[in-house]
């Protein structure tokens, strides 16, 4: 606020020079017209001049100083609050985002609180300023008028810009939204190259995002019509003012009411009134344009999580190391992705501390969907999911998050180094923890092989690195971790056999004393766990041991009996 208030006396000392500049200049225009003072130049009145143009000249630099900090500091927290507020959106929110779009939206959103703050330091209260002590130097120096004049005059300049610029904000929603799609179609095009490329559909994706183009094209033509026609507009009413006032005042010359001097000087400030008032309608522009930019950005920012935290939560401890295994417990749980899509129904399964659950059953049976409910991405519609007792709308979501270690199917990289990458299970872990947990994971001894070792950078989504290589990166993270509950969702159904053996034994290694919860299609995996639950349709049709369930030969049996037949084949 220090800065703010200097930036706001140096601009009344700005506004002050910028208002007496054409007076001073009308005085010496005034001294030297007169015969007897040819010979002697107003030195005096010179140097007035000479001091304030070097306020003048050094006032705008030294506010701008003053004000780009506060400036990019504001911009900087808007573009951050936006960022936490998308992660602190729940999981059915980020399945359905369009992720060029939302980056175009925060990216606007964090320029237009800095453009707003300029358009406030820099250009309203500066030309409101001038405005207000110029039409009281020419109210005091000439008549009533005048004053009236300009006063209709920027009336009728004040609504012309007004209509242009409410065309303009429309046009420019428009270009916004053909400018979102096409950063859509390009981002989305880009990050699913591999698939792309593996149908040659290249002329697919290119017309596609030519015609995301061409839509934006005429979008900018529309706003750019609506900005010529209302420069047009603006500049013929300066036109027709100017003429009526310089004919006014060569009238007064005439009958001996002005001095030339003073004809100059409303020359003057005509021009400096014309600038103000056209920095004005800049100024309600870029407002409104701002506003448009903010729109989106405050919509992103009304959207509420459906995950909501508890006023005072349960904080549980997250590593092994620190409490040991944990409980899990599912409670009579029913869940849907919408109410005409009811996914599982009244599913009750208790998992003792440092056991192991397997859940198996076909596609679309909700193997996934009760792994999504144990990391609360969603929450049950009936029931409820406890970790040590506690419901997880009771536990702070940071600690559920510290609790549970997941390997997924598909592992996803930061386009950063393995070591970086590994780093990411604990941040605060030394360079010593993190090649332990990758010799843990079978995978320091392929990483020293690289020429950059442990810096070598993996690229987008991890694609330099193979399916197997990504999962034991995947194992060596969650190893660094140390959660108390692993949650392995299909953590090697896209590998092939010889990888997947390998990988099993080192995920047996990891699930050692920890409560670790499978989530298989193939049931070769899954044979070893303490107790295995059959999923069809939603519903928990059996459970029990390996032997057990083959024993009982209902749907388990069935479908290792499928299994054994697709591998024989």
């Amino acid at each position: 606020m220090t800065r703010i208030g200097f930036a706001l006396v140096i601009l009344l000392v700005e506004s002050a020079t910028a208002v007496a500049t054409p007076w001073l200049f009308s005085r010496m225009v005034s001294s030297l017209s007169r015969p007897e003072t040819l010979l002697a130049v107003p030195i005096w009145l010179i140097a007035q001049y000479a001091v304030i143009r070097i306020i003048s000249g050094l006032a705008s630099p030294l506010r701008e100083f003053l004000v780009k900090p506060v400036e990019t500091d504001l911009e900087r927290r808007v573009a951050v609050l936006g960022l936490r507020h998308l992660h602190d959106l729940s999981v059915r929110f980020h399945l359905d985002r369009q992720t060029g779009s939302l980056t175009r939206t925060l990216d606007r959103g964090a320029d237009a609180v800095g453009t707003l703050l300029s358009l406030a330091l820099f250009n309203v209260l500066p030309n409101v300023i001038e405005l207000i002590m110029t039409l009281t130097v020419i109210l005091k120096i000439f008549d009533w008028r005048y004053v009236a004049l300009l006063l209709v005059a920027l009336g009728l300049y004040s609504t012309v810009s007004y209509v242009f610029t409410r065309l303009r904000m429309t046009a420019r929603r428009a270009r916004n939204r053909a400018s979102n799609q096409a950063q859509h179609q390009l981002v989305d095009s880009i990050l699913n190259f591999e698939t792309v490329r593996s149908f040659a559909n290249e002329s697919h994706e290119i017309e596609r995002y030519d015609a995301a183009r061409r839509d934006l094209r005429k979008a900018e033509i529309s706003l750019q019509r609506y900005v010529s026609l209302s420069q047009i507009s603006r500049g013929f009413l300066i036109a027709a003012t100017t003429t009526t006032l310089l004919a006014m005042a060569a009238h007064d010359i005439v009958l001996h009411r002005l001095a030339v001097a003073q004809f100059v000087l409303i020359g003057s400030y005509l021009s400096g009134l014309y600038s103000s008032v056209g920095a004005l309608n800049y100024v309600s522009a870029g407002w409104r344009n701002a506003r448009v930019d903010l729109e989106n950005y405050l919509e992103l920012l009304a959207i509420r999580s459906e995950i909501i935290q508890v006023p005072h939560p349960v904080h549980l401890a997250g590593k092994l190391s620190e409490a040991g295994a944990a409980a899990v417990a599912f409670r009579h749980v029913s869940f849907g992705y919408s109410p005409a899509r009811q996914i599982l129904h009244d599913v009750s399964i208790t998992v003792p501390a440092g056991t192991s659950l397997a859940i198996v059953g076909h596609t679309g049976s909700g193997k996934s969907t009760l792994g999504r409910l144990l990391t609360r991405a969603y929450d049950p519609t009936e029931g409820s999911v406890c970790i040590d007792g506690h419901d997880l709308r009771e536990i702070a979501p940071a600690d559920i998050q510290n609790i549970i270690g997941t390997v997924p199917q598909d592992t996803v990289l930061f386009n950063s180094s393995i070591g970086d990458n590994i780093a990411y299970g604990d941040l605060s872990a030394s360079r010593e923890d993190i090649e332990n947990a990758a010799r843990s994971a079978q995978i320091d001894a392929f990483i020293r092989e690289l020429p950059d070792g442990y810096e070598t950078v993996v690229g987008e989504r991890g694609l330099k690195l193979s399916g197997g290589e990504k999962q034991r990166v995947a194992i060596a993270r969650v190893i660094l971790k140390d959660p108390r509950i692993l949650l392995l969702d299909e953590a090697t159904s896209a590998l092939d056999t010889r990888t997947e053996v390998a990988i099993q034994k080192e995920l047996a290694i990891l699930s050692q004393a920890r409560t670790t919860i499978i989530v298989a299609h193939r049931l070769s995996t899954v044979q070893d766990a303490d107790l295995i639950v059959v999923l069809d349709a939603g519903r928990v049709v059996e459970q029990g041991s390996h032997p057990e369930l083959l024993s009982a030969g209902g749907h388990y049996a069935a479908m290792w009996a499928a299994q054994a037949g697709e591998n024989a084949a």
